[in-house]
């Protein structure tokens, strides 16, 4: 038999579903549409061709990696950490 794998995202998959984000991220699709950059300053960057939207796999590796120091130096400021 082959060997199955459960249907996931390929590593050189260059555009993702809001629901292929949303697996990565472990959030629901709900949030991840509420942080498209198009809705958000700051926000997820999109691609929109016509209603499709797609994320740049590149583009939210920039962001998660952005968003973390983001959140970092806020609760710096706040002295939460």
């Amino acid at each position: 038999m082959k060997d199955q794998k459960k249907p996931g995202i390929d590593q050189f998959q260059l555009l993702l579903t809001v629901s292929e984000t949303a697996r990565l991220l472990r959030l629901s699709s709900s949030t991840v549409y509420t942080l498209l950059g198009d809705r958000r300053p700051g926000g997820i960057p999109v691609k929109r061709f016509g209603r499709a939207v797609r994320i740049s796999l590149n583009d939210l590796r920039r962001w998660v990696e952005q968003y973390k120091h983001t959140n970092i130096q806020e609760k710096t400021r706040q002295g939460e950490l």
